[in-house]
């Protein structure tokens, strides 16, 4: 037998920077990162068309072996807010220019070295031959792609607000970056293993029921938690493990019980109350029945636990009419009284919960936000949440009454089948190609249910 190491070609480590990281921006975040975990409270960033420049007064590169090595977990293993973890972070800089220029003073001597797709060649020297002051500077000559702005602004500010918050000073072209993000933290809840859990969460009158996640104390990701509660924040946990283009999370056991408690946790903030006119529940019920017909026929059928009331509703309100509802004789019974999608909202206070959301037997949980422009009229949620985005223009231009742009369910058809395509847990393989043919299908499918085709 003989035993052969993993070889992998030049051309990886290109690969890596353009398909790991989705743009430029994470270039940015990344160097950042790296400036923050050599210990520095100051990163320089100057960006335009014709360079950009970064720089920090950390620690310095220490180890060149080290820092020509990716893709193992050298940095994770330095333990406390360590951001980096596999080393990779550096190669996404090659998204922006194929020559990379890092110039270090470690504070015992100085180094230059040009990264390249193929290579990295490194100069050694006095410590202040290549920069005047202990840290590293990085510079790009004509990047081939930068943000704007503001763009760069609003992104650097949401990935490290906390740590501007905490006293890091991030410069973006001679302005120094403010954060609005509230540090306090306190301490929420304890996780199996003595992982310990803090953050920021209030009741907010026109919150979404979603929380800012960070590892770390670097945001990561939005989470949407309790649609049906008023409140927002933050929350951090260092054990959760980021997807390497720390966008998303590693959904392992730490992440599922990170959710549960978390879930468990925000039951103290109050249910919203809006109002829902007719339109919209006729619109939902459509869309919902439809749905209905193509998980049942495709034969999906999602899996979760679906948020419900406490207790018996019997105090309801649907488009400004109140109604009892007669006591059930058994809970299918009360339940079959129920349209497939309608969402029943309290005019009056009381002390009574109200049914805010509807459950189906098909799995599915139909919930209204306000997200704005940030998402889709319709979205998928995970396990078996499909949110409707009140405040998205093309939500409103669906509700208009004007028969002559068709059918109102038809206006948000296009989104109802990707919501569709999204909800088969066998989507996550497929390539845009075969996703692009599946909605195509899910398009047909609807218009035929609906006599259109």
């Amino acid at each position: 037998m003989v035993r052969l190491e993993h070889k992998a070609g030049i051309d990886i480590v290109y690969e890596l920077a353009l398909r790991l990281y989705p743009s430029c921006l994470e270039s940015f975040r990344e160097a950042v990162s790296n400036s923050l975990d050599e210990g520095s409270k100051k990163v320089g960033i100057q960006a335009s068309r014709s360079e950009v420049i970064v720089e920090d007064w950390g620690e310095g590169i220490q180890d060149l072996e080290k820092f020509q090595t990716f893709g193992d977990y050298t940095k994770s293993k330095r333990g406390g807010e360590t951001i980096g973890m596999k080393g990779l972070g550096k190669l996404s800089l090659l998204r922006m220019g194929k020559n990379v220029d890092f110039r270090t003073n470690n504070g015992k001597y100085g180094i230059e070295i040009v990264m390249t797709p193929e290579y990295l060649d490194a100069t050694m020297g006095a410590k202040e031959e290549y920069l005047e002051h202990q840290g590293t500077r990085v510079n790009i000559l004509n990047p081939a792609e930068i943000p704007t702005n503001d763009e760069l602004s609003e992104y650097l500010k949401r990935a490290f607000g906390l740590r501007i918050a905490d006293g890091v000073e991030i410069i973006l072209n001679g302005t120094s970056l403010t954060s609005k993000v509230d540090k306090n933290e306190r301490f929420m809840f304890r996780l199996k293993g003595g992982i310990d859990i803090v953050g920021n969460v209030k009741q907010e009158k026109k919150g979404r029921g979603s929380l800012d996640i960070y590892v770390k104390h670097v945001f990561v990701t939005s989470i949407l938690v309790d649609p049906e509660r008023s409140f927002g924040g933050w929350v951090n946990c260092n054990d959760l493990i980021p997807t390497t283009s720390r966008n998303e999370l590693v959904k392992d056991k730490t992440y599922d019980d990170f959710l549960d408690h978390l879930k468990g946790y925000v039951g103290r903030f109050p249910k919203r109350e809006e109002e829902l006119g007719r339109d919209e529940v006729v619109m939902g019920n459509e869309l919902s029945k439809l749905m209905k017909s193509y998980l049942k026929d495709m034969k999906l059928f999602p899996q979760g636990k679906i948020p419900l009331g406490k207790g018996t509703e019997s105090t309801l309100t649907a488009l400004g009419t109140k109604k009892l509802m007669q006591k059930a004789t058994s809970k299918k019974e009360e339940e079959d009284k129920v349209s497939e999608y309608v969402k029943l909202h309290t005019l009056t206070k009381t002390s009574k919960p109200i049914r805010r959301t509807t459950k189906t037997d098909y799995g599915i949980m139909w919930i209204d936000q306000d997200y704005g422009s940030e998402k889709e009229p319709l979205f998928y949620v995970e396990p078996n949440i499909i949110v409707r985005n009140r405040t998205n223009a093309l939500y409103s231009f669906a509700l208009k009454n004007k028969p002559s742009l068709g059918p109102k369910w038809l206006r948000l058809l296009p989104y109802l089948s990707r919501v569709a395509v999204s909800i088969n847990p066998d989507s996550k393989k497929w390539s845009r190609e075969q996703t692009n043919l599946e909605v195509d299908k899910a398009t047909c499918y609807f218009l035929k249910q609906q006599g259109e085709l």
